[in-house]
């Protein structure tokens, strides 16, 4: 393409931009307060402490002997 036709475009491009960046905002965020979105983007597996995940000092102790 030419320079001076990739110029045009990204202008018409800001320009529409400009001119529906608020009704896409206000779509998005209808879309981000929906009770079924925010359950598919919230973690579902419960993490346990890191002190479950250790290996006790006492069977630590046991293995190194």
């Amino acid at each position: 393409m030419e320079p001076i036709t990739l110029c045009g475009l990204v202008i018409v491009m800001f320009g529409l931009w400009v001119e529906f960046e608020p009704g896409l905002k206000s779509i998005a965020r209808a879309v981000y307060k929906c009770k079924f979105f925010a359950e598919i983007i919230s973690p579902s597996t419960v993490q346990r402490p890191a002190y479950l995940r250790k290996m006790p000092i006492c069977v630590a102790k046991a293995f190194h002997n």
